[in-house]
């Protein structure tokens, strides 16, 4: 019989799975000042035979030199081991996030905007790997400290992973090494930050960490959606996420994130369609016209996110800088 148990760490929560004789901890726990004293009391000095990272963030990959340290294994898909090594974001990524900027379309005043948050988010990051003390917490106050990240190599791939009866999908799209674990006994999905509860993830702008592409940027959106398509197939009865409580009605989650996604993508085609071509500050501001300039990446990564999804389902080009409808172009595919 499977048993799992929650185990919460600030705004994270992880889980201890036992099944079948094995025992596997899903995410590596984030690590802020205290975190690892607090999960070593909650497992009761049970050891898990290995920690299976979902993905690179620090959230829920942070603690995997502490773990490793432990002599337990930490598996982590290799497009993400760049992350878990400290490796990336890397100073190109951050160059090109500068760039994107100064190219989509948006006044000066705005792309020096950020710019400077650019330089602070690669600030950010170098204090969280530093190894020494802790960053200072955020104004949100969802860990008890900043977090931080010392750089770690993960010792197993997921598929060197073995656990009875637990299968380890690599979902690529909230980043490129993006996984869940499903264990089909139970119909019990692992779902980490691909599906929330009472959230949609924004789809981000990040580097495809070598995996390959026509640029530097991975096209994370049109691969969240891919795999929240490939979970609906799974039809799994509960999950167990990486942030919240656990949750039944799975399905329905999953439909209402495909849903918006979808009537998104159709917005932006409509804008598309009404107004094109334009680039992409410009289709932000028609879309998210009172927030871009307050919210600017977080917008214009989700913007870029929807079009990406365009362009993917071949409703949309992008030629010299502005985008337009494709001809005789649909709505997005459910």
């Amino acid at each position: 019989m499977a048993r799992v148990q929650p185990v919460r760490l600030g705004d994270n929560t992880v889980y201890l799975l036992d099944h079948d004789g094995g025992r596997v901890l899903i995410d590596t726990g984030p690590d802020y000042r205290g975190a690892a004293a607090e999960l070593e009391y909650a497992l009761g000095g049970r050891l898990p035979d290995a920690v299976v990272a979902t993905h690179g963030h620090l959230d829920h990959a942070g603690l995997g030199g502490w773990w490793q340290e432990q002599g337990v294994p930490v598996a982590l898909h290799p497009s993400d081991w760049p992350l878990a090594r400290g490796e990336a974001p890397s100073d190109a990524e951050f160059a090109a996030l500068e760039r994107f900027a100064e190219e989509c379309g948006a006044p000066p005043e705005v792309a020096a905007e950020a710019a400077a948050a650019i330089a602070a988010r690669r600030a950010w990051t170098r204090a969280s790997r530093a190894g020494e003390g802790y960053p200072p917490g955020g104004r949100d106050r969802r860990w008890p400290s900043g977090l931080r990240y010392r750089p770690f190599s993960p010792r197993l791939p997921l598929d060197e992973v073995r656990v009875p009866g637990l299968e380890l999908l690599h979902l690529p799209g909230h980043t490129p090494g993006n996984a869940v674990a499903w264990l089909p006994s139970e119909g019990w999905l692992f779902s980490g930050d691909q599906l929330l509860p009472g959230l949609t993830p924004t789809p981000a702008l990040q580097a495809h960490h070598g995996a390959g592409g026509p640029d530097w940027r991975f096209r994370s959106f049109p691969a969240f959606l891919a795999a929240l398509r490939r979970l609906r197939e799974l039809r799994p009865v509960r999950c167990f996420p990486g942030h919240g409580e656990p949750f039944g009605d799975v399905g329905a989650v999953i439909a209402a994130n495909i849903e918006q996604a979808e009537q998104r993508m159709a917005r932006t085609l409509e804008v598309l369609r009404s107004d094109g071509p334009l680039p992409l500050y410009r289709i932000a501001e028609r879309l998210y016209p009172r927030a871009l300039r307050r919210r600017f990446w977080q917008i214009a990564a989700t913007v870029q996110g929807f079009l990406d999804g365009l362009e993917a389902e071949g409703l949309a080009v992008f030629e010299d800088g502005r985008w337009q409808a494709a001809q005789a172009a649909s709505a997005p595919r459910s």
